[in-house]
């Protein structure tokens, strides 16, 4: 199961953004599995939000249904400038698909 898309943001305009690259692996296709409060596997998504940039983190896959409000960083930071990098960037490939 393979995942691109992710919570997504929306922003001023009504534009949903979703991640600006498709995940190379689904949010299930790690090792060893970290369940969630309510038992399931939790999904292990990518941030993109101007905070967090490229940070993953595991957060229950049912949350917007019937979710248990899990959520865990996966890694922590990543280096400031490429931080900033990987915002521009993000940013950039939002502003294409909205043309």
């Amino acid at each position: 199961m393979s995942s691109s898309a992710g919570r997504g943001l929306w922003n001023g305009d009504g534009w949903r953004r979703q991640s600006p690259i498709p995940y190379r692996r689904g949010p299930f296709d790690y090792e060893p599995a970290v369940n969630c409060n309510c038992g399931t596997k939790a999904a292990l998504l990518i941030s993109w939000s101007d905070d967090n940039p490229e940070w993953r983190y595991l957060k229950c896959y049912n949350a917007r249904s019937r979710g248990c409000g899990f959520m865990e960083w996966f890694e922590g930071p990543v280096d400031p400038f490429v931080a900033t990098l990987l915002v521009d960037l993000r940013d950039a490939v939002w502003a294409l698909k909205r043309e």
